[in-house]
């Protein structure tokens, strides 16, 4: 037997299950973006921890409004929500809610653009 052939029988077989699979962490914990309570802003992108959750807020007594915290202070605040979501429910129309988010961010720059030229054209024609 060859030396080199011999020097591999001595080593302990290889195995690809442990070297596959991806190491993640907090796969296990829900994301605030799938909850329920989950309320995007109109300015910021859907996914931010500046967003708000509709589970946890303040009433004003004088106006009436309720300001909600942020979904980053609630899901570190152990009180709240904390890390592991204890107060997480499940959103089912996820990609209305994300289509709506979506669309509002938009139309109010395609207005923008949209009038300005719409009256542009309409100035141009009632001219003649």
């Amino acid at each position: 037997m060859k030396k080199s052939v011999w020097l591999l029988t001595l080593l302990p077989p290889i195995s690809t299950e442990n070297t596959v699979k991806p190491i993640i962490k907090n796969i296990n914990f829900p994301a605030c973006k799938n909850c329920l309570y989950f309320k995007p802003e109109n300015h910021l992108e859907f996914t931010s921890v500046l967003n708000r959750c509709e589970k946890f807020g303040e009433k004003d007594i004088i106006t009436d409004k309720i300001k909600y915290d942020f979904v980053g202070m609630c899901r570190s605040n152990e009180s709240k929500c904390g890390f592991e979501g204890k107060y997480f429910e499940e959103e089912k129309n996820i990609e209305l809610k994300m289509l709506k988010h979506y669309a509002t961010r938009v139309i109010p720059y395609s207005i923008m653009i949209i009038f300005p030229v719409l009256f542009l054209f309409m100035e141009l024609f009632s001219n003649k």
